[in-house]
């Protein structure tokens, strides 16, 4: 997947916005849409860590993203038979105007029981790095990607070495059908 951006233009110049800058509901772009999604999390994680440790705090959030998403994805992502659906569906899913918008990706491997992507931008990374919450933001968006490989198939397995949240120079997401 391509970064995406859209040339704007108004009296007489012309200024490209990156895709996080785009539109996605009326005035309101997709980092805005996504900071104020998380506005709510991260208020109430600093209450939480008033009254619990800070680990005690990310256990308990963390478990409760992936309870989360797992319950989702049960529901959204529909029958997975085979490892072809599975890929089918998520090169769908993250050619969605949000995921477009939000992350930018490209699948460097292949196969009939694997599937290789590798996020070199991210917008929940960027983000959470501005409010120097990146250990949240890891409890809630990168660690729940294991939780989500198992619900859509309880063959599909997820290895991941790195991730932008955790300053590496991409997330490498290597799924596969294991027998």
């Amino acid at each position: 997947m391509q970064k995406t951006s859209r040339t704007v233009l108004g009296k007489g110049m012309r200024k490209s916005l990156h895709k996080f800058q785009e539109r996605m509901i009326s005035e309101m772009t997709y980092e805005q849409y996504f900071r104020d999604r998380c506005h709510e999390m991260i208020c109430l994680a600093r209450e939480l860590e008033q009254l619990l440790c800070r680990n005690k705090t990310l256990e308990v959030m963390g478990r409760a993203r992936e309870k989360y998403i797992l319950e989702l994805t049960k529901k959204e992502r529909g029958l997975i038979r085979n490892f072809e659906d599975f890929k089918a569906s998520e090169k769908t899913e993250n050619a969605s105007p949000y995921f477009s918008h939000t992350l930018t990706l490209t699948y460097p491997e292949e196969t009939s029981d694997r599937l290789t992507l590798h996020v070199t931008e991210c917008l929940w990374a960027k983000v959470f790095k501005e409010i120097n919450a990146t250990d949240l933001g890891y409890v809630l968006f990168c660690q729940p990607d294991f939780a989500y490989a198992k619900a859509c198939h309880p063959k599909i397995k997820m290895r991941r070495t790195k991730t932008l949240m955790q300053g590496d120079d991409c997330c490498n997401h290597t799924f596969y059908w294991e027998e």
